[in-house]
């Protein structure tokens, strides 16, 4: 092998390297806020769960309001019954 053979061969070897490092500081800099956004998101999702849970029981919650506000009614019907109300 010549001298310029090995030159350019090792002279390629330390430019590949140097591609090497780039891409690899540019992809943590790419993936660092890729990062925080997954992180933002995933505590986005959990709040959002924690507000589907807590509204769960609003059916329940109806329900409940239409049985109070038939009390009055039938209790004033059940004290008639008892002759207690003329």
């Amino acid at each position: 092998m010549s001298f310029w053979t090995i030159l350019f061969a090792w002279l390629g070897l330390a430019l590949g390297l140097v591609v090497a490092v780039a891409v690899v500081l540019l992809f943590n800099r790419v993936m660092l806020p890729a990062l925080q956004i997954k992180r933002y998101a995933d505590h986005i999702l959990g709040a959002g769960v924690g507000i589907a849970r807590n509204l769960d029981g609003v059916d329940e919650a109806v329900r409940t309001r239409e049985l109070a506000t038939a009390v009055p009614g039938l209790a004033v019907a059940y004290l008639r019954r008892l002759g207690a109300v003329p």
